[in-house]
């Protein structure tokens, strides 16, 4: 016999985008019941570069939850590396409509952990090691299955189903919906180091990114976290990976040279994980009956940075500010809600993916690169522009594009010229 319980929205994922759901939905209204499902139990390791920035920070204040930041070290600049060994490092610019101007980066086993107890706090209910099953949609709930490792099945009845459970999302599959193509995609590797001197070579925390430097049309990073712990990894598009047969290990290796021909100690590499990326280029239907999407299970991930930690909670949040006041009325009324949430993701964030998936084709060009980095060596405004795509909802506009077309065709002795004269 199947045990039944009963809630209000019942969340699969338990990640920063379902956890922000949740929390959202019981900030909105706290009579609501939720449920967290998730196969691991916490904490647990999640592959990925552990950087977030000014979005997640907002999205943490807008329910007062920043201080699980507290005592976290600030990542102040970025440093971008090119072909021929440009470098550019520059402090992130000041966004818009966010307060933060800083980076933080925290191994996501205790991230997520914490976001998630901030949800336990909101007295969400929690399924920690139970894999979703299937779901069955009917006129007034949709049910859910899960199960544990020992076979042990509950049956969650629930207004609202919520996908939030990642790459290779299990409810997104259910909905029959197809994943992303490989050009869509990236596979990427992360590692963990220990050096001793990186803050000594870069003179403060900074976001190293290296493009199409370690793997061409790729991106490798170094981000630093406590101490002396750096977070490593590169990635490159699918198609391309395939096409090229590459191996994702041997990549690792090769960025680990390059790290130590810029002088970094590499010590106790470990951890080496590979996962998948399915960029926001190319994204779902994310409104279903009774059924959301949210997260990397909506390929919520920028094309340009491979980040989604902000889309996904943003995304969590939005859902629950359009639909927790429909979660008892008609099914059709809940899914408006849910289209609603779908249109108004797209509304804020389709022109800053577009744009991020046509800087990504510029930096899949080693004379692009090279160029655009020259460039932004230069020119203030390009480099500021290039961290917003990377950290913010920044989106090329036709003044833009022409501003950028204007400084690609310009020789740099005169852009030089300009920009001493300009200040």
């Amino acid at each position: 016999m199947k045990n039944k319980q009963f809630f209000d929205v019942v969340i699969i994922g338990a990640g920063p985008s379902g956890s922000n759901a949740a929390i959202s939905y019981k900030k909105l209204n706290p009579d609501l019941k939720i449920a967290l499902v998730d196969k691991a139990i916490f904490p647990r390791d999640k592959s990925c570069g552990d950087a977030f920035g000014p979005g997640v920070i907002s999205a943490l204040k807008r329910f007062g939850n920043e201080h699980i930041l507290e005592d976290e070290p600030e990542v102040v600049s970025t440093t971008l590396f090119g072909p021929k060994n440009i470098g550019i490092q520059n402090y992130i610019p000041e966004v818009k409509n966010k307060e933060d101007s800083v980076v933080y980066v925290i191994p996501r086993l205790d991230l997520d952990n914490r976001i998630l107890n901030l949800a336990k706090e909101e007295e969400v209910e929690t399924f920690e090691g139970y894999r979703f099953s299937k779901f069955f949609n009917n006129e007034e709930s949709v049910s859910v299955e899960i199960e544990n490792e020992e076979k042990e099945k509950y049956i969650l009845e629930a207004k609202l189903l919520v996908g939030a459970d990642g790459a290779n999302s299990r409810v997104r599959k259910s909905l029959n919906l197809k994943q992303n193509s490989d050009w869509n995609k990236a596979i990427a590797i992360r590692a963990y180091i220990d050096s001793p001197n990186y803050l000594e070579i870069f003179k403060e925390r900074t976001l190293m990114f290296e493009i199409n430097v370690s793997a061409i049309k790729g991106y490798a990073w170094a981000f630093p976290s406590k101490g002396n712990l750096l977070n490593i990894g590169i990635g490159v598009p699918l198609s391309i990976f395939k096409k090229e047969k590459m191996d994702i290990k041997n990549l690792l290796d090769k960025f680990v040279k390059t790290l130590e021909s810029r002088g970094v100690e590499v010590e106790n590499l470990r951890m080496e994980k590979s996962f998948m990326l399915p960029f926001a280029s190319s994204r779902p239907k994310l409104g279903h009956n009774r059924v959301a999407l949210i997260g990397d299970a909506g390929s919520m991930i920028n094309p340009m940075s491979g980040e989604g930690i902000f889309y996904g909670m943003e995304a969590g949040f939005l859902l629950a500010n359009e639909t927790h006041q429909l979660i008892n009325e008609s099914g059709s009324e809940l899914n408006k809600g849910i289209t609603k949430y779908e249109k108004v993701f797209n509304k804020r964030f389709g022109k800053h993916f577009l744009s991020c998936s046509l800087a990504r084709l510029v930096f899949q060009s080693p004379f692009m690169t090279k160029r655009l980095l020259n460039i932004a060596s230069l020119d203030q405004h390009t480099i500021d522009f290039v961290v917003e795509l990377l950290f913010d909802e920044a989106n090329l506009t036709i003044k833009e594009i022409l501003l950028l077309g204007f400084k690609f065709i310009m020789p740099l002795n005169i852009l030089k010229l300009l920009n001493k004269t300009s200040k």
